[in-house]
């Protein structure tokens, strides 16, 4: 026995040491896990968290097109900057249908799972009744996102981040006359539904700023409901029954399957597409020409920018001021993508030019 131990003592320190390195590396990945993550330069600021006030808070997306991807890359990134402030951001798919109903549900499964901070996309004014009663029941803070409502702020609400999309819909219309320049023809309206908030006010507001132009739409439009393949869809129709088509106008998510069929048609140089969100696909799809713009509404913002609003509400009583905030809405075309594409520049960087 005393020979086989004296034997081994060379193995047996090794071993010690080994375990002793193993040991020490994961100390330093605690340590490195426990380390502050930087907020993002020109966004909101987390405040201290001085009483160590436990942050829970939930950021409610859907999953129908690529839009989520960057909205829920905010929701993250927000967790990452939070969590050694005593914050925990979760994102949580609501499901793929938006409509009022279907937003409270997933609210109120929040609200009843202990978070005390929900953001959420906001589908209509009737998200806003059950804001107000989480608000003065159950003191969650709480925050919206991709539209603008008024009774947000009204109902207590901390924050809403959203595009003025009647104004994005109007600078659509605008870029869209300069792009043609004198030329008639008619445009290919495509919509998420009509019932859906944010995309008829990006209709409305196209419509509204294509008047006194030689640009007129071959009717209110056709329903898509976020796929890129109804887009495509409904795109393949407008270019098949159109004369004159000049245009397609996608409100809502998937523009790049309009994209795609302008493409397969041939009719590149023929046909503007545009739509909306800085995603992969509608960049890609501008870079070969195949989409002439996109107006972003800073998608990354949504889901970054409302976590750590309600983070500030929870630990110090702070709102956002103001609480209506029209997101960065940029559009971008050719000429600009490489200084608007969010795979070109540092994670989280706010759009411009």
């Amino acid at each position: 026995m005393t020979h086989t131990i004296a034997k081994s003592a060379p193995g047996l320190r090794a071993s010690l040491l080994a375990l002793a390195s193993a040991a020490a590396l994961l100390t330093a990945a605690g340590s490195a896990l426990a380390e502050d993550v930087a907020p993002i330069a020109g966004r909101p600021e987390p405040v201290a968290n001085e009483a160590g006030t436990k942050a829970k808070i939930a950021i409610i997306g859907f999953a129908n097109n690529p839009y989520w991807v960057a909205v829920q890359k905010g929701a993250e990134t927000a967790n990452d900057v939070l969590k050694s402030r005593g914050g925990e951001v979760r994102w949580i798919v609501g499901g793929a249908n938006i409509d009022v109903p279907t937003v409270n549900q997933a609210i109120n499964a929040a609200a009843t799972q202990g978070y005390n901070g929900i953001g959420f996309f906001i589908a209509g004014e009737g998200n806003c009744a059950l804001v107000k009663k989480l608000v003065d029941e159950k003191k969650i803070s709480m925050g919206a996102y991709n539209t603008l409502f008024p009774c947000v702020e009204e109902a207590g609400g901390v924050i809403n981040y959203a595009q003025d999309q009647v104004t994005a819909g109007k600078n659509a219309a605008a870029e869209l006359i300069k792009a043609v320049g004198d030329k008639e023809g008619k445009v290919g309206v495509i919509v998420s539904q009509f019932t859906a908030p944010g995309s008829e006010q990006r209709r409305k507001g196209f419509v509204e700023g294509l008047q006194g132009s030689k640009l007129t739409v071959v009717n209110d439009g056709i329903e898509a409901k976020d796929s890129a393949g109804a887009t495509f869809a409904a795109a393949k129709d407008f270019l098949t029954s159109t004369p004159n088509l000049v245009a397609l106008y996608a409100t809502a998510g998937g523009p790049f399957g309009a994209a795609q069929a302008v493409k397969a048609a041939g009719k590149q140089d023929d046909i503007k597409v545009i739509g909306y969100d800085f995603t992969k696909e509608n960049v890609s799809a501008i870079r070969d020409g195949s989409m002439f713009g996109v107006t972003g509404q800073d998608e990354f913002g949504q889901g970054y920018n409302v976590a750590i609003a309600l983070f500030n509400n929870i630990v110090a009583q702070q709102k956002a001021e103001p609480v209506l905030q029209p997101a960065v809405s940029l559009f971008m075309t050719k000429d600009t993508v490489d200084q608007l594409d969010p795979d070109k520049l540092p994670l989280g960087t706010v759009p411009k030019l």
